[in-house]
């Protein structure tokens, strides 16, 4: 096949994945690596504000949809839970071919993560304030 068809084709069935209605899992992520910005606090940082590698080695992350509701399922390194059973509002945001942003916004944390479901990847942020270490990172991680 040609190449330019496979990828156009790859696309297409991304891009149409996202806009139609799917119910459960849209696309599965693993171990997440990047860059975190430690802000002062008492308790987990007194010293300053430090930038540091930061990863969740036996972190999963899962996209779900279920209607008109979507969710953020993950595994941490405290336990494995989701955004809307934290209380966090979870919300597409950008829709642009084979990628979808989605945030979750909680009373103490916004996450976004991009999702690349041509590359079979995943970029996000999270700007957290609590409840444990207030801090700002970039990750990314690769999916199935």
């Amino acid at each position: 096949m040609n190449p330019f068809l496979a990828v156009a084709a790859v696309a297409f069935s991304a891009q149409a994945l996202l806009a139609q209605q799917v119910d459960g899992v849209l696309i599965r992520c693993g171990a997440s690596s990047g860059h975190a910005f430690f802000l002062r606090d008492d308790l987990t940082n007194p010293e300053e504000p430090k930038w540091e590698r930061d990863s969740i080695s036996a972190g999963k992350i899962l996209l779900v949809r279920y209607g008109d509701q979507w969710d953020i399922l993950f595994d941490d390194s405290l336990h494995a839970y989701g955004y809307r059973q934290d209380g966090a509002t979870v919300l597409p945001l950008i829709e642009k071919g084979h990628l979808l942003t989605v945030a979750a916004i909680g009373a103490q944390y916004i996450d976004t993560y991009t999702f690349d479901f041509l590359d079979k990847r995943v970029a996000w942020t999270s700007n957290k304030v609590g409840p444990i270490v207030p801090k700002v990172a970039a990750y990314e991680a690769r999916c199935d």
